[in-house]
């Protein structure tokens, strides 16, 4: 009798300690999705994630992070895509036999291992999100933070920034091949962004010095050119763009390292410390990105605007565009470009995709507040007698 009542007490004590267990799992995980849910809906405001996160949190993250990810000369952002649901699956699979073959259980409780492991892993990646990035979309904008006079832009103003980077483009362009050095002049933008961020902000941050780069096409097929990486924090180009344009697509994703969420706040950071490195190449490249994007605005035609190029500068363009025409596959990118676009409105960027076009305005409130100091339009006249055009410089 008492072995039976041994019997009884242990099996209910082990029935107890299930339901404390799933007591807990249950608990634990509605207290994990409460909260993400609650940072997602009610996040901080942009002045506490101002001077809590951008200027603090994030750059203890990325000095302790980028170090590390930036040591490994291949991409561990693509390496943990690639790997991680491969890895989950044969987990689940192995956990599914495992649970019928030797546990003599139900098919339905290996079934539900892996959904269940999900509802653990899903918060948990979009906290790991917002920890490591996603909360800077929330950030005080650029033009509070440095207070741009936002008055409307003059012809005049958009006409002395397209003269200017025409300047530094004629005067910087490579001469000789060995001018080209991708590696340096990434290096260079990343000495004179880190200067950039410090002048502005009054607290240091750690760049990269480099970008990967990932397979050829592997981001042109979409209609991407560059991309950082959220959870490791590392900057990608695309491999199969050529130099000059992977250049200013490095700038690009380095400003986004530097803690600058919004596409067109870093568009400026990438073209100022691009027009600031100390390194000619990387001066042109990033000009030349910068004034690829502003052609054709006010009374020039873009044909116009791309003719005033030199010769090396419009071969640079075709072969960018010959390179994205090479890889792109055209439904993908509208599918890709579609959802880039809800997602950023889902960050609170209301211009979506085209928030990339606010770069080359808010160079210009740059220029108006003293940022940056480009070439005077009349260090062109040389230029212009040697194209044959007189009225090359408006």
């Amino acid at each position: 009798m008492q072995e039976t009542d041994n019997a009884s007490c242990a099996e209910a004590d082990g029935q107890c300690n299930t339901c404390t267990r799933h007591f807990f799992w249950v608990t634990g995980v509605a207290a994990l999705w409460a909260f993400s849910m609650a940072m997602y809906i009610a996040p901080l405001t942009p002045e506490m994630i101002e001077r809590f996160y951008s200027r603090g949190l994030y750059r203890l993250i990325l000095g302790v992070v980028a170090p590390i990810t930036g040591a490994v000369p291949f991409s561990i952002m693509l390496g943990l895509l690639f790997f991680a649901p491969i890895t989950f699956l044969l987990v689940w699979a192995g956990n599914w036999i495992y649970r019928r073959r030797v546990l003599r259980l139900s098919h339905w409780r290996g079934a539900a291992w892996g959904p269940k492991w999900l509802l653990v892993v899903l918060p948990i990646l979009w906290l790991w999100f917002l920890l490591f990035w996603g909360m800077g979309y929330q950030r005080v904008p650029v033009e509070e933070r440095l207070a741009f006079d936002l008055s409307e832009m003059t012809d005049d103003e958009v006409r002395q920034m397209k003269d200017g980077l025409l300047a530094v483009i004629h005067r910087d362009q490579p001469e000789q091949q060995a001018d080209r050095d991708v590696e340096r002049a990434v290096s260079e933008i990343a000495v004179a962004m880190q200067a950039a961020v410090m002048e502005w902000e009054g607290r240091p941050i750690q760049i990269p010095r480099r970008v990967k780069a990932t397979p050829p096409g592997m981001l042109l097929m979409n209609g991407t050119s560059g991309i950082c990486a959220p959870f490791t924090l590392e900057p990608h180009v695309d491999g199969g763009l050529p130099d000059t344009t992977f250049v200013a697509v490095a700038a690009h994703e380095l400003g986004h390292i530097a803690g600058v969420c919004d596409e067109g706040e870093t568009n400026l950071l990438s073209y100022i410390a691009g027009l600031r490195a100390d390194d000619p190449y990387a001066r042109y490249a990033v000009a030349l990105s910068a004034y690829r994007r502003m052609a054709g605005q006010i009374s020039e035609s873009r044909a116009r605007a791309l003719e005033r190029l030199p010769e090396q500068a419009r071969n640079d363009l075709k072969r960018a565009s010959e390179a994205s025409q090479r890889y792109r596959i055209e439904w993908l990118q509208t599918w890709s470009w579609r959802a880039y676009n809800q997602y950023l409105k889902s960050q609170g960027v209301r211009e979506g995709v085209r928030s990339y076009g606010r770069g080359t305005e808010l160079l210009v409130y740059a220029l108006r507040g003293g940022y940056i100091a480009l070439p005077e339009a009349q260090a062109m006249d040389g230029v212009n007698a040697q194209s044959g055009s007189d009225d090359a410089i408006e």
